[in-house]
C-alpha cells in the first residue's frame, strides 16, 4: 500500500514539474521566439539545472511539440464536451465561441505559440498540426452549417465565418491583461454577442 502511495506521489510530482517546465518554456518562446530560447534558458527561469529539463524532455523540439499536443488535446476535449450537449445551433455556436475565447485568455503564451510557431516544428509534426487545426475548424463549420440549414444563420461561406470567429478570439492573447479591465468571461460573452448578432438572419 505504501509503495502504491509513493508511486502516486512520484507521478504527481513528475506531472507538476513537466507542466512547470512547459509553462516556463511557453512564456519564453512567446516573448523571444522559439529559436532564441535554449534549454539552459528554460531551466534557469525556474531555478533548475538543464539536467532537470533533460530528465523530462530529450530536446527543445520535444518541449515545443508537447505544448502543441496539450493545447490540441485540451481544446478538442472542451469542444467535444460542448457538442455532446445537443444544443440548438445558435446556443451551441455561442458556447463554442465562449469556450475558445476563454481557452485563449487562459493560456495566452501557449496560444501565441500554437498559431505562430508551427514552422518551428519538424515537417511531419507540421502536417499533423495542419490536419488537427482543420478538424478543429470543421467543428465550427458543421455547427454553423446546421444553423444556416435551420434558417437561423445567414448563408455566409463557412471558411469566412470560422476564420473570423477563430481569428477574433485568438488575437485576444496579444492584448488581454489578466486583472485589468474586463474579466475573461465578460470579453468572451461580448464576442458571442458580436458574432451571433452578425450571423443571425433576423
Amino acid at each position: 500500500m505504501k509503495l502504491k502511495v509513493r508511486e502516486e506521489l512520484k507521478l504527481k510530482k513528475q506531472a507538476y514539474v513537466q507542466e512547470e517546465i512547459l509553462t516556463a518554456a511557453a512564456a519564453l518562446f512567446a516573448e523571444t521566439g522559439v529559436r532564441a530560447v535554449t534549454i539552459d534558458d528554460i531551466a534557469s527561469s525556474l531555478g533548475y539545472t538543464k539536467s532537470v529539463v533533460y530528465y523530462y524532455f530529450k530536446n527543445k523540439n520535444q518541449v515545443l511539440w508537447e505544448i502543441f499536443e496539450r493545447i490540441h488535446e485540451a481544446w478538442s476535449q472542451d469542444m467535444t464536451s460542448i457538442m455532446e450537449k445537443d444544443l440548438p445551433p445558435a446556443e451551441l455556436l455561442g458556447a463554442m465561441i465562449r469556450q475558445h475565447a476563454l481557452n485563449v485568455m487562459g493560456r495566452k503564451a501557449w496560444t501565441a505559440i500554437y498559431f505562430r510557431d508551427q514552422a518551428e516544428l519538424t515537417s511531419d509534426q507540421q502536417k499533423i498540426i495542419v490536419k488537427r487545426k482543420r478538424e478543429y475548424d470543421q467543428l465550427f463549420k458543421t455547427v454553423y452549417t446546421k444553423g444556416v440549414e435551420a434558417g437561423i444563420f445567414r448563408d455566409i461561406p463557412t471558411p469566412v465565418i470560422v476564420s473570423g470567429i477563430i481569428g477574433m478570439a485568438n488575437f485576444t492573447h496579444a492584448w488581454f491583461k489578466d486583472g485589468r479591465g474586463l474579466a475573461p468571461e465578460e470579453i468572451a460573452n461580448h464576442y458571442v454577442e458580436i458574432i451571433l448578432n452578425g450571423c443571425r438572419t433576423a
